[in-house]
């Protein structure tokens, strides 16, 4: 049977508005998961670089603050800081984009469900009438020709049948008569109800289209508003990611090695700059006094001994003097030599010093045993209380103490050394050809800064600082509400001469 609703434009239009709605749904649905999945990833991100930033401040909270600690440290914060920013970027897509998505889907699903129904119910209703239609007026078109036939037939018969007959004939006639009368108003009905039950359905087409296009609306502003929230968090994260930046940026333009070596040399140093350091002495079996030598061979082998001792303690004697007197001249006339002659003079006088306090120490020990093997006193020297022995199974051994400069207070007097020799500290220099003078400059805050050090000044945003110096590596001084200090200068906008003047001196 005919469907009087497949060709209908307004049916058309509908359907062609439903099918982009569904797409529209799901483009939404699939839309929303994407964002449930970045959701997750930030906030699992976020709890991983948490992790990070709390195993890094472990680490830094065990170690010794100095600059480079205090650079990794503002690192440690960065990260704590992205962590958050992902973790609210995750809560906030889920709350302010896929949550109330749901909703709203779920919602319109509703709503068109219901209107599906009320359009369905109101086509069944024109399909009906359609239907029955067709019947009526089958059904009339059957009783007509029934009822043509029984009245030709009483017209014929007229003459040929009794007036009985013919009377029952007038009747089934009249009742024929009656019968397609009802039929026809009910085929007629049924053909004015048609026009009413197709408008009816019309109008809710166009009700339900109007719906749609309402929800369809709310549904694309509902995207329009998830986007721009989402743009308005990826902006607010690049600017708290960006100030993070500057942070590092400027702790990193602040780290001094040489006074992290400083205060290493500092952390590091004994309470004595000198320390006793152990050296093994020459045992020759003559000094044994239990030995079966005969005591002149024993005397004789101990002074051609003592002779050997004695030449190369002269040798290094003259060695020192020669050490001595160029260091001298380092000293009075620092072109005479650089840095690193400087240092190498020094380690050889420090070489010369203990090769000569070793040679003193094993000639003392041999001339002790011939002043005993000769019965005599036995020599003074300096080095008597610092010489030991000790037995190790059937054999004894000598050692001596000697008092040796400390490393690293040896390292320090080096540096010393090459700085009053004329070598420039490079930071230093650097640093002072940056600094530039600047005589009423002001500049206006334009982020909030909280100061990590006693040096440095607390900012608010759209505070008016005098710049007195602008220091190299991003760091400028200046004076806030009677305070001076640094402040970094990628947080600040220089003011120009008219706004200066327009502008309240802190």
């Amino acid at each position: 049977m005919r469907d009087p609703l497949t060709n209908c434009s307004h049916n058309k239009v509908y359907k062609n508005l439903m099918e982009f709605t569904q797409n529209g749904e799901n483009f939404c649905k699939q839309v929303t998961a994407v964002l449930q999945q970045r959701s997750n990833l930030e906030i699992s991100y976020a709890k991983g670089l948490q992790k990070l930033a709390m195993k890094l401040s472990k680490v830094l909270h065990s170690t010794k603050k100095n600059c480079l600690t205090i650079a990794w440290n503002w690192a440690s914060e960065g990260m704590k800081s992205s962590a958050d920013l992902h973790q609210k970027l995750g809560k906030a897509i889920q709350l302010e984009a896929i949550k109330p998505t749901y909703q709203v889907l779920s919602a319109q699903e509703k709503k068109r469900k219901a209107l599906d129904n009320e359009v369905k119910k109101t086509a069944d209703l024109v399909i009906s009438n359609w239907n029955q239609q067709i019947k009526a007026k089958k059904k009339l078109m059957v009783s007509t020709k029934k009822h043509e036939a029984l009245f030709h037939l009483v017209e014929n018969s007229k003459q040929s049948v009794t007036k009985k007959e013919k009377q029952k004939l007038l009747n089934k006639l009249k009742k024929s008569t009656e019968k397609l009368a009802k039929e026809e108003e009910n085929y007629y009905q049924k053909n004015l109800a048609g026009y009413s039950t197709r408008l009816k359905w019309e109008k809710t087409l166009e009700n339900c289209y109007q719906s749609i296009l309402e929800l369809e609306k709310e549904r694309i502003q509902l995207l329009c508003n998830n986007l721009n929230q989402y743009n308005q968090h990826i902006s607010v994260f690049g600017q708290t990611l960006t100030t993070c930046h500057t942070q590092i940026h400027c702790a990193i333009s602040k780290i001094d090695a040489e006074k992290d070596i400083q205060s290493l040399l500092e952390e590091t140093a004994i309470s004595s700059t000198e320390t006793k350091s152990e050296f093994l002495l020459t045992d020759y079996f003559e000094e044994d006094p239990n030995n079966a030598m005969d005591k002149e061979r024993q005397k004789s082998s101990i002074k051609s001994k003592l002779l050997r001792l004695q030449r190369d303690i002269e040798k290094a004697s003259k060695d020192k003097e020669g050490l001595e007197r160029m260091l001298n001249a380092y000293s009075s006339n620092s072109s005479f030599s650089d840095g690193k002659s400087q240092k190498d003079t020094a380690a050889l006088m420090d070489e010369t010093n203990l090769k000569l306090d070793l040679l003193q120490a094993n000639s003392y020990k041999l001339s002790s045993v011939l002043a005993e093997l000769e019965q005599r006193p036995k020599p003074p020297h300096p080095c008597s209380t610092c010489i030991f022995k000790w037995k190790e199974k059937e054999q004894t051994h000598s050692y001596v103490k000697i008092s040796r400069p400390f490393m690293m207070k040896r390292l320090e007097n080096v540096m010393s050394k090459a700085s009053s020799g004329g070598q420039s500290n490079p930071s230093s220099s650097s640093l002072a050809s940056d600094v530039a003078q600047l005589s009423n400059g002001l500049c206006k805050a334009l982020y909030s800064f909280q100061a990590r050090e006693e040096d440095e000044l607390n900012l608010e945003k759209g505070d008016i600082v005098a710049i007195h110096e602008k220091k190299g590596e991003g760091w400028w001084f200046g004076s806030l509400n009677g305070k001076k200090g640094h402040f970094p200068a990628a947080y600040v906008e220089e003011l120009t001469s008219n706004t200066g003047n327009t502008a309240t001196q802190p």
